[in-house]
């Protein structure tokens, strides 16, 4: 492996660390403000690994979050689906980056929409998106990222779903 490629991993590790943080959360604010952190490393993470589209959906994906904790806003959902769509028309060369397109467009109407068991059950979708491209790259922490974060999510999920009581703060 390169030296590059190992930088590339250990700050892949670095934000899959990061992101699991978020994704254990169960107050909705700590969730978006932990996810905006883990993208800006992940984004620089996948530019490092060569997939110019995973970058820009990362760095699309940190900016989403950090707008989303301000409140709903259709108009921004709207916006930045429009963005995901327009980076995978200009930079998706491979099936699972359409994927990421998709997770992005999804995670877009989900962040300024959606708060709850609403949100986490759309980003446990948008990790199995995600998760094609961390396997087509081979991104060891991406594949353990994606894996431990579906976990994390089905874990909170769970007795939001079986008691119709949510694991989880609304703030």
């Amino acid at each position: 492996m390169s030296e590059v490629n190992w930088a590339a991993q250990i700050l892949g590790g670095f934000a899959m660390l990061l992101g699991w943080w978020a994704n254990a959360q169960t107050q909705d604010q700590r969730l978006l403000a932990g996810n905006m952190a883990a993208a800006g490393l992940t984004a620089l993470h996948l530019a490092l690994l060569g997939s110019p589209l995973g970058m820009a959906a990362q760095l699309l994906g940190a900016a989403r979050f950090a707008l989303a904790r301000r409140g709903p806003a259709p108009w921004l959902a709207a916006a930045f689906a429009l963005l995901a769509m327009a980076q995978g028309a200009l930079l998706a060369q491979h099936w699972s980056e359409w994927c990421v397109v998709a997770a992005a467009m999804l995670s877009s109407v989900l962040v300024f929409q959606t708060r709850g068991t609403p949100l986490r059950i759309g980003l446990l979708v948008c990790c199995l998106l995600n998760l094609t491209l961390s396997v087509s790259l081979w991104s060891w922490s991406g594949m353990l990222y994606q894996s431990v974060t579906i976990a994390l999510l089905v874990r909170q999920l769970l007795p939001a779903l079986k008691w119709r009581q949510p694991a989880y703060t609304v703030q």
